[in-house]
């Protein structure tokens, strides 16, 4: 009879306690190929979805980022800007909404992504997004024809007083230009009556050619329209410009009104964070470059960064601000 082997020296087939060569290599293969992908980004151009056509203010200020970022390798890979206008700056906001949340498809608006939601131009507001950051901020004002009889924003509120919605404002329903001369309105006691023109662009021509009376443009649109012939009559600052030092700020004359305009860069619901915080350091650096803080001087942009901590509760405060006026804004 043959012997029985101890059990203690029992010594099982090698490959019942070792994995096999192949689920080695394959787990080394998957766990180089995450690793791979969490550094390796960005590995192709990053577009930038503008909601405006070429030329126009958010569109000037993303062209000096998109500048910064090349001159300066600041980002790895090329920045591509899209210009998508229309319905009020929706069309863009909404494919930046709907890309895919990968990185490789981000935007910049304006608080009009707040008050799109409010006036129910768009389904969605700024909580539809990732919040990458606030690139600086500009001043406000309201402006008419250079050869306008108003030499005064005083002038100009007198004769609306005496003849309600007289004044004819160009606007962009929906959006915080249509908004906030409506609350200007209100502050100062009278009514004016809010013609739909569109863009930036838009509302100059109706103003140089006499089909409106006003529209609000940022401080940076009046130091680029300025040739054209448009004049500012009131600055929404707390304070007087030293772009525009004869102009008086709606606080002067009686109307408690503060505002400014931000530039928003967002990208889709979902975007890995690391990803967010790259972008954002980019653009960081970007603002203290000297280069740019000269262009920002020039066009009267305050050179301040906002990350998603401090713009969330600024932009939940706004929707909660303008949804009152809905009502009495689809009205006029």
């Amino acid at each position: 009879m043959r012997a029985l082997k101890p059990v203690d020296s029992y010594d099982p087939p090698r490959n019942a306690t070792r994995p096999s060569k192949l689920l080695v290599w394959a787990i080394a293969a998957i766990g180089l190929a995450l690793a791979a992908n969490a550094h390796s980004y960005p590995e192709r151009p990053i577009k930038i979805i503008v909601p405006t056509n070429a030329g126009g203010e958010v569109d000037t200020l993303v062209r000096i980022f998109q500048r910064a970022f090349q001159e300066n390798d600041l980002l790895p890979v090329k920045t591509v800007v899209v210009n998508m206008p229309g319905a009020g700056g929706t069309l863009g906001t909404r494919k930046i909404k709907d890309s895919r949340a990968d990185g490789y498809t981000i935007g910049v608006w304006t608080p009009g992504i707040v008050t799109s939601k409010a006036m129910g131009i768009a389904k969605y507001d700024h909580s539809a997004f990732e919040i990458i950051g606030r690139t600086g901020y500009s001043d406000l004002g309201f402006g008419v024809n250079s050869d306008s009889k108003f030499n005064s924003i005083q002038e100009l509120i007198e004769q609306s007083k005496a003849n309600p919605k007289s004044l004819q404002v160009a606007t962009n329903i929906g959006l915080p230009v249509h908004l906030i001369p409506l609350m200007f309105a209100e502050s100062a006691g009278t009514d004016f009556k809010f013609i739909q023109i569109g863009g930036g662009s838009k509302r100059l021509s109706s103003i140089l050619g006499g089909h409106t009376d006003m529209a609000m443009f940022s401080l940076l649109a009046f130091i680029q329209y300025k040739d054209a012939g448009i004049k500012p009559l009131v600055v929404l600052s707390e304070q007087r410009t030293s772009l525009f030092p004869d102009v008086p700020t709606a606080k002067e004359i009686g109307v408690d009104l503060v505002m400014q305009d931000t530039r928003i860069w967002l990208a889709p619901k979902g975007t890995p964070p690391e990803r967010i915080e790259l972008i954002a350091t980019a653009l960081r650096t970007a603002m203290e470059l000297p280069e740019v803080k000269k262009e920002f001087k020039t066009l009267g942009i305050h050179t301040t960064f906002g990350d998603a901590a401090e713009l969330q509760p600024f932009l939940d405060n706004m929707l909660e601000r303008v949804t009152p006026l809905v009502a009495k804004a689809r009205g006029r």
